[in-house]
């Protein structure tokens, strides 16, 4: 009896061994209690498999999720879920196949494989839903001009951009699946990343260096988009087209200036734009602008986080409330003087600094053919509204462009600027 006692202590250390001598077992013969070990090694060995697993695999469904990411560090959770993200996966499966196997050579009730269902759960959820399912990525796409093809209403906003002296249309419901675009002319690259839930788009010029290939859709913190590149190890903020961390990214030349407007206006403007052509799966997203997806998380009473601003990107970046600027409006962006005005539905902003020491000031005159003319108070000066002084004793000078976003949403920009400043009109 001793013996049989010390085999089923190897088999099971930590279950009790009963002898039952009047229950018809020969010379007190053990009977080992198979399930009771089953039990004890669902405990010690199944329960940490499953927790370790369904921890893994809920970090994975929801680390870069940024409703739930915002409560555990926003960017810098969703940056490391990416950055984890196989680690994460081999982390939620191999301890779903060990349970398997355990299973298998039964050592554990089959009954164990149900907690495999929560893993199964969470891995759809990262990558089978629709929600999370990879957003399209485009690279050189067909882009026929607008006098070969057209949207179904001239009502449809797009996205304009200005490229290599080229002008090119991309829908709004096009950008909805696809706001990644690269678009090539010859040695030259231009990376539009558009944040719908911003109301913005940023282009970028590119090098080569910069593949579509290696860009990845993440998610959109703060209702902006973000970009990993896989081949640096790098992320791209679509708002500000600078690193999480606020440093330019690899291969970025500068940026380019975009533009957003009913198509029937772009057209007017630049008839020989070429356009993308929405796919068909585009047909039921809308065609306009859309609302901020996520509350902005730093809190402001003085107005609305959906206010439409004007954003200048100047250093450091400013905004100014949406309006008309039909006529030259004066402000400054930090020490910079600036001047904004409308050109043919297109607001513009300009530095308004000539040699370094002439600070110049604009109005809007008739000629002798009453036809109005744009001219500067200090030197009587003609100048189109592209910022090209045509006669005058500056005659030839051009006014330093300002990169400036017409619409993006307040709250979005607050959030991803930390030193925007609201600046007042000046007229």
């Amino acid at each position: 009896m001793q013996t049989n006692a010390l085999v089923c202590a190897d088999l099971c250390p930590s279950v009790r061994c009963v002898t039952y001598p009047n229950h018809g077992t020969p010379n007190g013969e053990i009977r080992h209690a198979p399930a009771a070990c089953g039990s004890l090694l669902a405990v010690r060995f199944a329960i940490p498999l499953l927790i370790l697993s369904i921890l893994a695999a809920i970090w994975l469904a929801y680390g870069m999720d940024p409703a739930v990411a915002v409560e555990f560090g926003g960017l810098p959770m969703i940056a490391l879920t990416r950055r984890l993200q196989w680690l994460l996966l081999i982390a939620a499966i191999a301890p779903c196949l060990a349970m398997i196997v355990v299973v298998a050579m039964n050592r554990a009730r089959a009954w164990w494989l149900l907690g495999l269902s929560i893993v199964v759960a969470m891995l759809f959820v990262r990558f089978g839903s629709d929600s999370r399912k990879p957003i399209r990525i485009l690279e050189a796409p067909a882009m026929p001009t607008l006098k070969e093809s057209t949207l179904p209403t001239e009502e449809e906003w797009v996205v304009g951009v200005v490229f290599e002296d080229h002008a090119y249309a991309f829908p709004y419901r096009s950008l909805l699946r696809t706001p990644i675009v690269q678009l090539t002319d010859f040695d030259k690259r231009l990376l539009l990343i558009h944040s719908p839930y911003a109301n913005s788009a940023t282009a970028l010029d590119v090098t080569r260096e910069v593949r579509a290939s290696d860009l990845e859709f993440v998610a959109s913190p703060g209702n902006s988009t973000l970009v990993y590149n896989r081949k640096y190890g790098q992320f791209i903020v679509g708002l500000t087209g600078k690193t999480e961390t606020g440093e330019d990214p690899t291969g970025i030349r500068g940026r380019v200036a975009t533009y957003r407007m009913p198509l029937m206006l772009w057209r007017r403007l630049y008839p020989e734009s070429k356009l993308m052509i929405p796919n068909a799966a585009d047909g039921a997203l809308p065609g306009v602008e859309i609302k901020m997806k996520y509350p902005a998380r730093i809190p402001d009473t003085s107005m609305p986080d959906d206010t439409r601003i004007v954003l200048l990107h100047t250093h450091p970046p400013a905004a100014l409330l949406s309006g008309d600027y039909d006529r030259p409006t004066h402000t400054r962006a930090g020490d910079k003087p600036i001047v904004l005005w409308r050109d043919r539905g297109v607001l513009r902003a300009f530095g308004r600094t000539i040699d370094g020491d002439l600070f110049l000031t604009f109005k809007v005159t008739k000629d002798k053919k009453g036809k109005a003319q744009l001219i500067d108070n200090q030197t009587g000066s003609v100048w189109s509204y592209n910022g090209t002084c045509v006669s005058g004793a500056l005659d030839g000078k051009k006014l330093p462009t300002v990169m400036v976003e017409e619409g993006v949403y307040w709250g979005v920009s607050r959030e991803w600027f930390a030193d925007l400043e609201l600046i007042r009109q000046e007229r």
